[in-house]
């Protein structure tokens, strides 16, 4: 069983730039490589800029992406945020914002 996750960056104009996480998205993996791997803005709009993601590898903080999915979604508001990680059957919300990372359990 997969444990999904939305993996989000809050950006400049206060929007999010929003991806689904299918592997693996519980805080003791994703939100650790997150906070190893995707430390500054730049290096956490790299990340979600490619669209959804498959798993992050624990070894090499990378992304694993399908081959066939979606690109960002572009949220006005931590609501529609919710929505949207509802939306994808995750479990944890990943927020990149003010220089950190944030989670949240739904």
């Amino acid at each position: 069983m997969s444990t999904r996750a939305t993996i989000a960056v809050r950006r400049a104009d206060r929007t999010y730039a929003a991806v689904y996480l299918h592997y693996d998205g519980y805080p003791e993996h994703t939100g650790e490589i997150l906070m190893q791997s995707y430390q500054t803005q730049t290096a956490a709009e790299e990340l979600v800029s490619h669209g959804d993601l498959r798993c992050l590898n624990r070894e090499t903080g990378e992304a694993e992406r399908f081959s066939d999915g979606d690109p960002p979604a572009k949220l006005p508001t931590n609501d529609s945020l919710i929505d949207f990680a509802r939306n994808c059957g995750a479990q944890f919300v990943y927020v990149f914002d003010d220089g950190g990372w944030s989670y949240k359990e739904l």
